[in-house]
């Protein structure tokens, strides 16, 4: 690498030497809104970079710079070394050559651009665009002329070069990673091979070190999840957008150069095969895996390719079932705004330093994927604040599709961000801390049973919306909600289960509990506890014995590692008493403390199994539901689970055209609600709200 260092020497010296009396200047204007500004590099040393327009349909073949503007690493020694440090590019335009300032984030990625290619080591077009040099940050106006083009500019790049910065901090180790773990990916893609037969289904960490005959360093694992833990591109709102949209992406980190498919096989297959397995393989700050958002701009790389393989087609292909049962959305202008709606959601655990390009991050993907013109409502326009900027996108997608699904993006109150925001806008700044209701429902719930793409009666006006629905229960009683992901020492991670269990058959037995299509409490509640839902290893006929198995390996774990304390007595004689109550004897304290004293002494025996298995299928769907949600009890007795932040005397309401339930706090004003969030109410999601006459009492209701 000495020979690229020593180049980068000589260009910047001969640079400086040449440019020393001039001056910095302005930037020439644009000749209209269809024009952009790319940088044809230097092919030899001494020379400048030259500021070239182009239209953007008959432009010179280029590359796509991706990269941070701030700090590359989240390091305190990176923040102090960048931020607020600039940097300067000298360019040659027409005649003059012109100093511009930009980051030093930009000014770094140039430079071992130029003296890679000047080297040889990196092949690509002489032209380059990057945003921080090739749009005039200065002005506001060409700014929001320009980033509505991103989307096309990114699509029609011949490749994005993704800059990660010089800092090669935990490269080698992410690296040797990858070098280990890819002969096995080979191997498991070749349908011949004796490790894709044996490994057919998921992988342990067991399995892993066995092929590779021995463990790996917890240093190199260390390393792995150090890489994408430090680096601020990953985290990105637009990089969602300049991954998905080109057709090839390169890596450059320090010099080392790598595709993005590299990264992302590898990604796949940790998280696919052994994510649950590699403690060392979760975020220490985010408690989710790392490289979380490499995950997420892989399923919008592939949600892009989907879509633009169904938009070929007049009823939207393969697509139309995966928009139509999230959305209901039918048309093709529905299905195109599902498309928006399902960008924002996607781009939600990434960070953006204005809130607004939360929204503008995807509308290019939007307006290029789709072919459709941006609506005025989420044009970039940066003198709106950020609350004006969601009001109008969610307004937008309340206004075009139907079922009122945009509601079901709304956080729980706990996790805004976003002060002065309207209950029912998402704060769309905030990742969402738990599965949807219609990511896990789907089409099998439609409380209001209304027909594909109806519309019910909807009106905003400035923070107010205005809904058509009916009062339905109230509120009566809300269980303790521990939550796993908001404590951070594991042990008491492990308590969550025990805990959780004792608070629920407590609030069944406070109050009266409903039948709900001749069931009883028990059934009702193991079916509330996964939302009354099936998977490739659950089927409701066994999911009350996974259910039993579910206590007896939590109460189990429990004792084994804790011993009979305060809470674990507390929690069984809760369970013991809703089992006296509802006449069950399953699972019994004799049956608990077996499995308790297999997990003591380490001991794995046969007929255990079924029961091992079966408490795994159900926490894997039972937790999907539970993860930030409360279990509730109505006044009338049906049990539900609700958001995290729901409180007694909260009401439940059907609105015309939601397929779920919502629940509205009732506020000072007559008729103006606050927005709770969904819910799940068993026996209740399929029209069954409605028997009773519920729609002749629906009237207008304000949320504010």
């Amino acid at each position: 690498m000495s020979r690229i260092k020593r180049k980068l020497r000589e260009w910047k010296d001969a640079s400086r030497t040449i440019v020393a009396r001039d001056s910095p200047a302005k930037y020439e204007s644009l000749e209209n809104q269809n024009t952009f500004r790319l940088l044809k590099l230097p092919s030899v040393i001494g020379e400048f970079s030259q500021l070239h327009h182009f239209p953007l349909d008959d432009c010179p073949e280029y590359t796509a710079l991706s990269y941070t503007w701030e700090s590359p690493l989240f390091t305190d020694e990176s923040i102090a070394a960048y931020n607020n440090v600039q940097g300067s590019a000298f360019v040659r335009v027409g005649k003059l050559i012109k100093m511009i300032s930009i980051s030093k984030s930009l000014d770094e990625a140039l430079s071992t651009i130029i003296g890679l290619r000047f080297c040889g080591v990196l092949k690509i077009p002489e032209y380059i665009w990057a945003d921080g040099l090739c749009i005039n940050q200065q002005d506001t106006a060409e700014r929001e002329t320009q980033v509505p083009l991103m989307g096309e500019i990114y699509s029609n790049c011949a490749l994005a070069l993704v800059w990660l910065g010089r800092d090669k901090t935990d490269l080698d180790g992410f690296l040797h990673i990858h070098n280990l773990l890819e002969p096995i990916i080979r191997q498991i893609e070749s349908p011949d091979s004796d490790m894709a037969r044996k490994f057919s289904s998921a992988w342990t960490l067991q399995d892993l070190e066995s092929v590779l005959g021995g463990g790996i360093d917890l240093r190199a694992w260390a390393a792995y999840v150090g890489f994408y833990e430090k680096r601020r591109w990953f985290s990105r709102t637009w990089v969602a957008q300049e991954v998905a949209l080109p057709s090839q992406t390169i890596i450059l980190c320090g010099h080392e150069v790598f595709p993005w498919e590299r990264i992302q096989e590898v990604k796949d297959f940790l998280r696919g095969s052994l994510a649950a397995d590699l403690q060392a393989f979760r975020s220490v700050h985010h408690a989710r895996p790392a490289g979380y958002e490499v995950a997420t701009m892989s399923r919008l790389r592939n949600l892009m390719e989907v879509i633009r393989r169904s938009m070929a087609s007049p009823t939207f292909g393969e697509l139309y079932p995966i928009l139509h049962d999230r959305t209901g959305a039918t048309t093709s202008m529905q299905l195109k705004y599902a498309i928006l709606h399902e960008c924002l959601t996607s781009v939600r655990s990434l960070e953006s330093k204005w809130g607004h390009d939360k929204v503008y991050g995807v509308i290019g993907i939007f307006s290029k994927i789709c072919d459709q013109d941006i609506d005025d409502l989420v044009r970039p326009n940066y003198a709106l604040t950020e609350q004006e900027v969601f009001i109008q996108v969610t307004w937008l997608l309340l206004r075009e599709l139907p079922n009122l699904c945009v509601l079901s993006s709304v956080e729980d109150a706990s996790a805004r961000r976003l002060p002065g925001l309207p209950s029912w806008v998402p704060d769309w700044t905030s990742a969402i801390t738990n599965n949807s209701l219609v990511s896990m429902l789907g089409p099998s719930a439609n409380a209001s049973m209304v027909p594909d793409g109806y519309q019910g009666y909807r009106k905003q006006a400035n923070s107010l919306l205005t809904l058509n629905g009916g009062f339905f229960d109230t509120i009566a009683d809300v269980a303790e909600s521990p939550q796993s992901s908001d404590i951070l020492d594991p042990d008491e991670r492990r308590k969550v289960p025990v805990h959780l269990l004792g608070s629920v058959f407590e609030l069944c037995m406070n109050g009266p509990v409903a039948n709900s299509h001749g069931q009883s409490t028990w059934e009702m509640l193991w079916r509330t506890m996964i939302a009354n839902r099936t998977s490739s290893l659950v089927n409701l006929p066994v999911a009350g014995d996974y259910f039993s198995y579910y206590i007896t390996q939590g109460f189990a774990t429990y004792k084994a590692s804790f011993g009979a304390d305060e809470l674990y007595t507390r929690s069984l004689r809760r369970l013991q008493r809703f089992q006296s109550l509802n006449d069950i004897d399953s699972p019994s304290e004799f049956i608990i403390d077996f499995f308790a004293a297999m997990h003591e002494d380490d001991v794995h025996v046969a007929e255990a199994e079924p029961v091992e298995k079966g408490h795994l299928a159900f926490a894997m769907l039972s937790g999907a539901v539970t993860v930030r949600r409360r279990f509730f009890r109505t006044r009338e007795g049906h049990l539900g689970v609700g958001p995290l932040s729901m409180r007694k005397d909260d009401e439940i309401w059907l609105m015309d055209g939601a397929h779920y339930p919502f629940l509205l706090r009732p506020t000072a004003e007559e008729n103006i609600f606050v927005f709770v969030g969904d819910l799940y109410l068993h026996g209740h999601m399929n029209g069954e709200m409605l028997q009773d006459g519920l729609q002749d009492r629906f009237r207008h209701v304000i949320l504010k």
